[in-house]
């Protein structure tokens, strides 16, 4: 039996978690390089809970973010849509790696199989939660789980730096 009230469910498992390091840069500013221990959680809410007693399946929520996180665990992550940092794939040595060079003139130099390569401007937790958001969704997608048909109107990723 479907009902007509909106349900909120957050689905947030200890092994939602990965660990990488990055820096912050923009006009003016470059943190130092560092790493964190990262969490994340989803929350979905939905008009209704359908015929088969769920709002959505947690397995298919949980399923897509434990791949996500295990896809990336322990590398460097690398916004390839920043303003202030100039990113070039260079070849030392035969071997693939990304140079970044920086406004300040800091150059870094990394395998490129260390760097998880995004389509961000900065290595933030709120850009990497909305980069999320759409890998999340369109995981679900590739499932067959349709959020839509499924009544949720609202998904929303969170990212924190765990301690």
């Amino acid at each position: 039996m479907a009902h007509a009230t909106p349900f909120e469910v957050h689905v947030q498992k200890e092994d939602f978690k990965f660990n990488a390091s990055h820096f912050v840069a923009f006009r003016g500013y470059r943190e130092r390089i560092h790493g964190h221990n990262y969490k994340v959680g989803v929350r979905l809410i939905g008009e209704r809970i359908q015929d088969d007693g769920y709002l959505l399946d947690f397995g298919d929520v949980k399923k897509a973010v434990r791949k996500l996180c295990k896809s990336w665990n322990e590398y460097f992550i690398c916004p390839l849509l920043s303003d202030v940092i100039r990113i070039e794939e260079v070849d030392l040595s035969g071997a693939p790696h990304m140079q970044l060079t920086c406004e300040d003139n800091s150059l870094f130099v990394f395998p490129k199989s260390d760097c998880l390569c995004l389509p961000i401007s900065h290595a933030t937790t709120e850009e990497m939660s909305v980069y999320i958001w759409w890998k999340v969704r369109d995981m679900l997608k590739d499932n067959d789980v349709d959020l839509s048909k499924r009544g949720i109107r609202t998904m929303e990723i969170t990212v924190q730096e765990a301690v």
